[in-house]
């Protein structure tokens, strides 16, 4: 999927879930700083050199959930609040990667991977799946009293405002 997209998706969880939009922004955002644009590809492909690799490893899921429930309880709530926002934004990242024909690693290895192949990036499917996350995010504006500092994660400007 493409960068806007999985933006959208961030902002669609980040919203039902009540939780801050830039961690989930960023977390939706980190999985591509492996793009390799106008760079060959190695003729084998690894997690460690091709894109969609580590970065994208379905193994990261439970362990940001787990580290961002650890710092909450244990060292910082806010900062644990940001942690699970992040984990939302990057799981959103790859279950949209995951509908694609290449799909995400799920192993130790490139392949095999997790592909659901319903859509590919930047054709009409992708674009059905945008207009349904507009859809989603206007049906959310419309319906909910939404605070737009927290939302953003800036929630304690509030006491500093009023």
């Amino acid at each position: 999927m493409t960068l806007g997209t999985h933006m959208l998706a961030a902002v669609v969880a980040s919203l039902a879930l009540n939780l801050p939009l830039i961690p989930a922004l960023l977390g939706a955002l980190l999985p591509d700083l492996d793009l390799k644009k106008g760079l060959p590809f190695p003729p084998k492909r690894t997690l460690f050199n091709a894109h969609r690799g580590i970065t994208h490893h379905l193994l990261w899921l439970p362990v940001l959930f787990m580290a961002s429930l650890w710092v909450k309880d244990f060292i910082n709530h806010t900062l644990g609040v940001w942690l699970l926002s992040f984990t939302v934004g990057f799981a959103t990242h790859l279950l949209l990667d995951a509908l694609t024909p290449l799909g995400i690693p799920y192993k130790h290895t490139y392949y095999p991977r997790l592909s659901l192949k319903l859509f590919k990036t930047g054709k009409l499917g992708e674009l059905f799946v945008i207009l349904i996350l507009l859809f989603v995010i206007l049906y959310q504006v419309q319906h909910e009293n939404l605070n737009y500092l927290e939302i953003l994660g800036l929630g304690g400007l509030n006491e500093v405002l009023h």
